[in-house]
């Protein structure tokens, strides 16, 4: 079957916010930057304190507890204006141009205005379907992003499992609660 749907900025940020959800130094890079915000802001309170600077010594306090509550929001916010701009400025002559799909027992065929191809089953490494997307990722690291907002979701999804691919559905997946 055929389906035909365009990918807007939303989706290619919503895609790379998903990858970067599942990255290990991502969430490693996350996590050591709050501890290191966190001890560093200790030890100027501490080192104010004893020198009698209580009004400094409160102000570090504060951004300790401040960093404790809202770093990761910050971070969330920060990460998704990032690649916001990122894909604004390398990705913008793909909005909102049209892409087909066609799924076949035992491969895709993929069209575009850049070209077209066909890819084969066996060189999925697996398909994800979340609330907005499915996200189908081939083995050489790039992906198919289809919003499930302009095609057939039962149809489509029924076609791509029987690729036998690996699928994942993580349907309750967010940036929000990702980050």
């Amino acid at each position: 079957m055929q389906y035909t749907y365009k990918v807007e900025k939303e989706d290619l940020i919503e895609f790379q916010l998903y990858v970067a959800s599942k990255s290990e130094i991502l969430i490693k890079k996350r996590r050591n930057s709050r501890a290191l915000l966190v001890a560093a802001s200790v030890l100027f309170a501490g080192y104010f304190f004893t020198n009698d600077e209580i009004i400094m010594g409160i102000y570090f306090s504060v951004m300790v507890v401040l960093l404790l509550l809202f770093y990761y929001k910050y971070f969330s916010w920060k990460q998704k204006l990032n690649y916001g701009r990122f894909i604004k400025a390398n990705y913008a002559s793909r909005f909102g141009m049209e892409e087909t799909l066609e799924t076949f027992p035992d491969k895709i065929h993929v069209k575009d205005n850049f070209g077209e191809g066909d890819v084969k089953a066996s060189e999925l490494s697996g398909i994800v379907e979340i609330n907005n997307h499915f996200f189908i990722n081939l083995v050489s690291g790039s992906s198919l992003i289809v919003p499930k907002k302009q095609v057939d979701v039962a149809n489509l999804k029924k076609e791509l499992k029987r690729l036998k691919t690996p699928f994942e559905e993580e349907l309750s997946w967010s940036w929000k609660t990702a980050m």
